[in-house]
């Protein structure tokens, strides 16, 4: 069972970048190693949970007693972002969490993208193939009524294979509508859950007939605060996403995204999120909550792959090496990561949803059908997912 933390979070979007030679795009070079959370422009940044029933005069009264100024207001979650004016960050947390007024406070602690370019190339979909999705379509495609949100540095809707799927939700990075990816990491979550399929070019995607609702937390640099990726969360679950994509993850926990997964949840949806590519079976969040689907990356022998988080606190497996799928500017590219394996998760989500099942259904299914491959019961809970069988439950 897993156990629900609620540390200060440093957020890690963990993934590998592969260059795939008939690709029309160059690996990306980033540091590989994260920023601490004290050093990032997020440290002048604090996110305050008042209690219920707290006027906003009062909020603001207190704001102006923090000297803090207050830039953003998340109404469904109802948290305030505050803006420091040069203080301790540590003096003015302690001064909001003393008050007895205040829920919480958190830093508002900005999601970093890891990402590491390596040479090999694979252009055959292998992962498909070995977990059944083929022969599963033949029971479903899903449907254009069900949609995948991938919430993540957006999604390229002009991709000839993503273009015709592709739902605008908001950009929390410039505050707009047109969730463009500048990165490229959201458009390539986005092709394996759910690529245009059967239309003789570029990929196919698990859940051939969902629909991508892209929404932008994550900016060029893979970099996004935790009030947006929140945001990011309830905006998917208000627009009523079935499925909800987290290919990022982090060390430790915070309220604010909890709140989040628990408000998605109750609403219906189903959260799939990456288990972390530390190669540690240290807890990685959200995928650590009860009411998240945890997931691994494997190879193409069902082995887990060297750089996947792992432990009993993963519910399952998917493939995650030398994954190749849509990328900005229409291309292609091979990448490797949890990242890639979630959003296959993901796809077979969709898939079951599309046969009227509720959550908890869809989580069971996807549970009790995974096969049991190596490392299952000790790497992970339940195996390495099976469209297949998942689909004939």
């Amino acid at each position: 069972m897993k156990r629900i933390s609620y540390a200060i979070i440093t957020i890690l979007l963990a993934v590998s970048f592969v260059f795939a030679g008939t690709s029309s795009v160059h690996a990306l070079s980033l540091s590989s190693t994260p920023t601490d959370a004290q050093t990032d422009s997020s440290s002048q940044e604090i996110i305050v949970k008042f209690k219920p029933g707290i006027s906003q005069a009062t909020r603001s009264l207190i704001h102006t007693e923090m000297a803090t100024r207050l830039l953003f207001h998340n109404n469904v979650l109802d948290f305030d972002v505050v803006k420091l004016n040069g203080q301790s960050i540590e003096k003015v947390l302690d001064a909001y969490r003393n008050n007895p007024l205040v829920e919480y406070a958190e830093p508002n602690i900005v999601f970093h993208a890891m990402m590491t370019p390596n040479d090999t190339y694979f252009s055959d979909q292998w992962s498909l193939k070995k977990v059944q999705a083929p022969t599963a379509w033949d029971l479903g495609q899903s449907a254009d009524n069900v949609e995948i949100a991938v919430i993540d540095t957006g999604v390229d809707n002009t991709h000839p294979d993503l273009a015709s799927k592709v739902i605008n939700g908001h950009d929390y990075v410039d505050n707009d509508n047109d969730p463009m990816d500048l990165n490229g990491h959201g458009t390539h979550v986005a092709g394996v859950a759910a690529a245009v399929t059967n239309n003789e070019q570029g990929i196919a995607g698990m859940a051939p007939k969902a629909k991508i609702y892209a929404v932008r937390v994550l900016d060029e640099n893979g970099e996004g605060t935790l009030d947006k990726v929140a945001s990011g969360i309830v905006d998917a679950a208000d627009h009523g996403a079935k499925v909800i994509n987290l290919s990022l993850g982090s060390s430790q926990s915070a309220q604010t995204l909890k709140d989040a997964i628990d408000y998605a949840w109750n609403k219906g949806a189903v959260v799939v999120a990456a288990a972390g590519n530390d190669g540690t079976s240290a807890p990685t969040y959200p995928a650590y909550y009860n009411q998240v689907l945890a997931v691994a990356a494997t190879d193409n022998n069902d082995h887990k792959a060297d750089f996947s988080n792992y432990g009993k606190w993963v519910d399952v497996a998917a493939p995650g090496v030398d994954i190749t799928s849509t990328y900005v500017g229409g291309g292609y590219k091979t990448m490797s990561g949890t990242s890639m394996a979630a959003p296959h998760v993901s796809g077979l989500a969709a898939l079951l949803a599309a046969k009227g099942l509720d959550n908890t259904q869809i989580l069971g299914a996807i549970q009790s059908t995974a096969e049991d491959v190596t490392g299952t019961g000790s790497n992970w809970e339940y195996g390495r997912i099976n469209a297949l069988n998942a689909m004939q439950k």
